[in-house]
Parts: structure tokens; C-alpha cells; sequence
């Protein structure tokens, strides 16, 4: 991943594999990029919120001043940046990243990701995901748009997909 290749990992349960995953993501949120959109996928909404909380449990072990959480603003306020279960905004670097469920069909599996400039996408439990395949096909035209343009400006770019064995 730090070379901004793709990664597919399939490995079994309990060997690290989301706290890795979040781990990087994290570091791509906080410092490794600018106004870059990244998204989580999963199986279930549940999963993807849950892959964002550890993503988020993960910062909040860092010292305050390597969180990136609030950013004072000239006026004296603190801009929060947007933070809920579903999204976060870094109100440093405007970096984002959401979530996504998996589609309970193959029509709204082929707008779940169309059209979205991403530059990181996370398929986690990839094997479990329906219609993955869609999925998959219809992100990778606006992917390639989007990873080109990082690459142009030195930022991060990548699909991972991690599952275990399915």
C-alpha cells in the first residue's frame, strides 16, 4: 500500500488485518494526503462503521497534537471538522472518509461506487461481500481517474481488499 499498489490480503481471523488496514488509513487521513476521499466497504453497514471506529480508536491513542481532531479557526472558534458513525472530515487536510454498506442487489450494486472520485478504497470481508463483482467494476472507472490525479500530486492511491477465507 505505501507504494500505492492494489493489495488483496486473505488471511484467517484474528491475525491483524483491520487494525492494519485502519492503521494506514489513518495515517493517509492525518498526514498522508490533501483533500483525498476514501471509502469503506463492507458486508454490512454495521462493518464499515465498525472499521471506522477502529480507525478512530486507533487516532485516539496518539498524543492530542497528532490526532488532527480540531483545528483552531482566526476567529477564535475550533472547527471540528464533521464526525458521526458513518463520516469523518479532517479540518486540516479536508480528507474524508465514508462509509458503505453492501448492495442488496445488482442494480444498487452498480451505483453504490459509480462515478465516485475515491482515490482509497477498503473492501474489507471481500469474499462475503454480495455482488462484489459489480461493485467492484463499475468504482474502477472513476477510481482510475481519481488515482491518476494523486499520482500527479504525490498522494496516496490504492484498493485494498481484505477478507477472511469464503
Amino acid at each position: 500500500m505505501a507504494l500505492n499498489l492494489n493489495v488483496f490480503e486473505e488471511i484467517p481471523r484474528q491475525q491483524g488485518k483491520t487494525v492494519s488496514a485502519a492503521a494506514r488509513y489513518l495515517y493517509i487521513y492525518n498526514f498522508g494526503s490533501t483533500n483525498c476521499k476514501m471509502a469503506f466497504f463492507h458486508k454490512s453497514a454495521e462493518g464499515s462503521r465498525d472499521n471506522l471506529q477502529t480507525l478512530k480508536d486507533i487516532r485516539d491513542l496518539l498524543p492530542s497534537y497528532l490526532q488532527m481532531k480540531e483545528r483552531p479557526t482566526a476567529n477564535g472558534k475550533v472547527d471540528k471538522g464533521k464526525n458521526n458513525t458513518t463520516m469523518i472530515v479532517n479540518p486540516f487536510n479536508n480528507n474524508l472518509i465514508k462509509t458503505y454498506a453492501s448492495a442488496t442487489n445488482k442494480a444498487k450494486a452498480a451505483s453504490l461506487a459509480r462515478g465516485k472520485t475515491l482515490t482509497c478504497m477498503w473492501y474489507d470481508e471481500y469474499a462475503f461481500l454480495p455482488f462484489n463483482d459489480i461493485i467492484y467494476m463499475n468504482a474502477a472507472p472513476a477510481f482510475k481517474t481519481a488515482a491518476t490525479i494523486a499520482k500527479e500530486n504525490h498522494s496516496p492511491y490504492g484498493i485494498l481488499i481484505t477478507t477472511t477465507p469464503g
